[in-house]
């Protein structure tokens, strides 16, 4: 099955782990990390799994300039899988083997391998002076004067410094060096934290979570669950309650966006609606306050958020609130919604989470979010080399920070993947509160 696909895009299947151990990757070539790779001389690059695997299934994720020109996949044998790529001189590669939620690698047994990064760079022009040192000390003073979450989870920056700092002294160019200040920074285990080389976009952390969603459990409740655009689904129940589902707030895709707002629009006459978010990342929070517009009523301040500025007393500026105004006539919903959420949603979709939440028809049902809201911001190294650090802490109404917490939802309901691909027990607990059985 090839999947090659953006991150936001990955269909979610869901498929349970069978067996209690994982494959592990024998050899990456090129190998993860490694810097200098000649394009010219590298027309493939190779996955060698310690055991047969399911030839079946592959899940090679990533997007955008990052991620290579693939030109075909196939498996060599049954312990080695190919991709025939077209690399570029002076780039960082980026991709992600069996990522969270993906159909991922499988052994014959059924063992599967965890979600694993791969990173590379291809020869660049080569450092003629400081350029390396200069990035060096730029990176962590930045981290010190502007990265929101520094002090987050106890790590000491200066030490994480001195440990790294030979490592970046001894890069030979660009991309070499934007690999390795990767690798200092995904100490911070931050997914808004990542760094651009050029037009490369190499991120720090991939999040080890999975969705608590299938759409083989949807479709059992809504068998005619039709697709909106590239990021929604909808359909309607024999007695009157709707389903739309909204995959991504994703600015570069506005115009499906447009599309699902057009299908909300032909749902309001519905006597109750499902909201599904579960899988949805986050994007441009513009977006989210126009869906969550149809819900709430009147003005209300949903979040707040405090910016780092090292020239005030205590670090932070004063804390500035976020609020929403709800749409005037036609476009409201005025019945019960229940919005499905879980472990994927952060950034702008927490945002939504916590407008839902000041929607006085709306019950959030599902786990908690992820916890991750940063708004970043660029920080140039050098030339073409840049960090991108989260600049604010993300704040509830109350003030309280829910950064590495999440969002909680009025009811949590538990579901195993096979439960979720056989009757999704999330969805079933919506549809029973909007039918008055709870």
């Amino acid at each position: 099955m090839n999947r090659f696909l953006p991150l936001a895009l990955l269909t979610l299947l869901g498929v349970p782990a069978l067996a209690q151990d994982r494959v592990e990757v024998v050899s990456l070539e090129p190998a993860h990390l490694a810097s200098q790779v000649d394009a010219m001389k590298t027309p493939a690059l190779l996955v060698r799994f310690d055991r047969d695997m399911d030839t079946q299934l592959h899940a090679v994720c990533g997007g955008g300039a990052s991620f290579p020109t693939v030109r075909n996949t196939y498996w060599v044998d049954a312990r080695t899988f190919a991709i025939d790529v077209t690399l570029q001189p002076d780039r960082v590669y980026s991709l992600d083997l069996a990522c969270p939620s993906s159909s991922g690698f499988a052994a014959k047994d059924g063992t599967r391998l965890a979600p694993r990064p791969w990173r590379f760079s291809t020869k660049g022009t080569r450092f003629t002076g400081s350029e390396a040192a200069l990035a060096a000390d730029r990176l962590f003073a930045v981290v010190q004067d502007h990265y929101s979450y520094r002090e987050r989870i106890g790590i000491e920056w200066q030490e994480i410094g001195l440990k790294h700092r030979e490592a970046l002294l001894a890069a030979e160019d660009g991309p070499a060096l934007a690999l390795r200040v990767t690798e200092a920074l995904a100490t911070a285990q931050d997914p808004h934290v990542s760094v651009r080389w050029n037009d490369c976009t190499i991120p720090t952390f991939l999040r080890p979570v999975s969705a608590n969603y299938d759409q083989r459990g949807v479709q059992k409740e809504f068998p005619k669950l039709r697709r909106i655009g590239r990021i929604g689904m909808s359909s309607r129940s024999a007695d009157g309650i709707g389903y739309l589902y909204v995959g991504s707030f994703a600015r570069e895709l506005r115009d499906d966006f447009d599309l699902v707002l057009e299908e909300l629009r032909s749902l309001l006459d519905c006597k109750g609606l499902v909201l599904d978010v579960r899988t949805n990342s986050g994007g441009d929070e513009t977006l989210a306050k126009r869906l969550a517009a149809f819900f709430v009523q009147g003005e209300k301040v949903y979040a707040a958020h405090r910016v780092r500025d090292p020239k005030a007393e205590s670090g932070f500026r004063d804390r500035e609130d976020r609020s929403i105004r709800g749409n005037p006539e036609p476009d409201q919903f005025q019945r019960p919604v229940t919005v499905l959420m879980g472990p994927l949603n952060m950034s702008s979709c927490e945002a939504f989470l916590l407008m839902m939440k000041q929607a006085p028809l709306a019950v959030l049902i599902g786990s908690d979010s992820y916890g991750s809201s940063g708004n970043p911001q660029p920080h140039t190294l050098l030339p073409g080399l840049v960090a991108m650090l989260p600049s604010w802490q993300a704040l509830r109404p109350d003030g309280s920070m829910f950064e590495g917490e999440g969002i909680v939802p009025h009811i949590h309901v538990a579901a195993t993947p096979q439960q979720l691909a056989e009757e999704d027990p999330i969805l079933r607990e919506a549809m029973l509160r909007l039918r008055g059985q709870r």
